[in-house]
């Protein structure tokens, strides 16, 4: 299918904010360097983190998943909301731009690339405007040698400024100075008070319907948690994060949602279970997810059906199953 429209005509960087205080900043980064849970970046994958990256590219979490200081990954659909860690309370500083942000914080990371260490061209995705949710840096220490080359075109960013990227495109970073090069790295929702960090020029080219907002979530009763209970067939795609789900009945898999614990809870063969957030109308979001997939359970007429969907933009992918209810609903 041909792209009507793309974002890929606006800039692939934009700074957001040039006033941060440098002193403030380097008094947080002072107050956080000694800590002991600096780790090797790791990855996340099927609701399992992953295995350590071979890059000397540390990671210190001051917001994960549950507020785990173990996770140095960037999170991902599971039963654990993102929550600060106990070091996010040593940077006031960062803490207040943060929430100046006016929008819901996924995961956030101090990122300390190592001196002599390159990391080879590569995107990051389901990740930007299309997918609900984008990626601020806060340089905090750099150097001349420290480069990231996005798209093609070298990129120096300083402390005291605020950055967006698209990240989806192609980027590489190395640094070939004497010292490591430090951002804060933050994952945020996308909605109106973010995009009012950016300039009119940028806004004024913004395709709306390419950008997936977030909406706000809308708690069940308890009686409504157990009406939505079900169990269906879902396609193998769906539960792969950040790929098209795909109408491929020979990969589905078995599947429910149950009431636990308070909440709805989606569980397939195979992989771990994901905590559903409902956003009006039988639809739902992942827990640490966007609304780059969502399930709509139509479970309340002659024919009971699952919807199961994901997005890029205006571009959407659906496929439907019919649903079991269980015979005490």
């Amino acid at each position: 299918m041909q792209e009507i429209s793309s974002l890929k005509n606006l800039p692939a960087t934009v700074m957001l904010r040039d006033d941060l205080d440098i002193e403030r900043l380097e008094a947080d980064l002072a107050a956080l360097s000694g800590s002991e849970f600096w780790a090797l970046q790791r990855s996340f994958e099927d609701g399992a983190v992953g295995e350590e990256s071979d890059v000397d590219w540390k990671v210190l979490p001051l917001r994960a998943p549950a507020g785990d200081l173990q996770r140095t990954d960037p999170g991902g659909p599971g039963r654990d909301g993102f929550a600060d860690t106990p070091l996010m309370a040593k940077a006031p500083y960062l803490s207040r731009i943060l929430s100046e942000l006016g929008t819901e914080l996924r995961s956030v990371r101090l990122m300390a690339l190592a001196p002599g260490v390159s990391v080879e061209e590569h995107s990051d995705t389901p990740l930007g405007l299309p997918y609900g949710y984008v990626r601020l840096h806060i340089p905090l220490v750099t150097n001349p040698g420290a480069v990231m080359v996005l798209d093609g075109v070298e990129q120096r960013w300083q402390p005291g400024t605020l950055w967006y990227a698209d990240f989806e495109r192609p980027h590489a970073l190395r640094n070939s100075g004497d010292r490591a090069r430090i951002h804060l790295v933050a994952d945020v929702a996308t909605n109106d008070r973010l995009l009012a960090l950016f300039p009119d020029s940028f806004r004024a080219d913004l395709p709306a319907s390419d950008i997936a907002y977030y909406r706000p979530v809308l708690p069940l009763t308890s009686r409504e948690l157990e009406e939505f209970g079900c169990s269906f067939a879902v396609p193998f795609s769906f539960m792969e994060w950040g790929e098209p789900v795909v109408d491929d009945h020979e990969s589905d898999l078995p599947a429910e949602v149950t009431a636990e614990e308070g909440v709805l809870v989606l569980r397939a063969e195979g992989h771990a279970p994901v905590e559903l957030l409902h956003l009006g109308a039988g639809e739902f979001r992942l827990l640490g997810w966007s609304e780059e997939r969502l399930l709509r359970l139509d479970l309340f007429d002659d024919d009971p059906r699952v919807e199961l969907s994901t997005r890029r933009g205006r571009r959407r992918q659906v496929v439907r199953r019919p649903a079991l209810r269980p015979a005490t609903v």
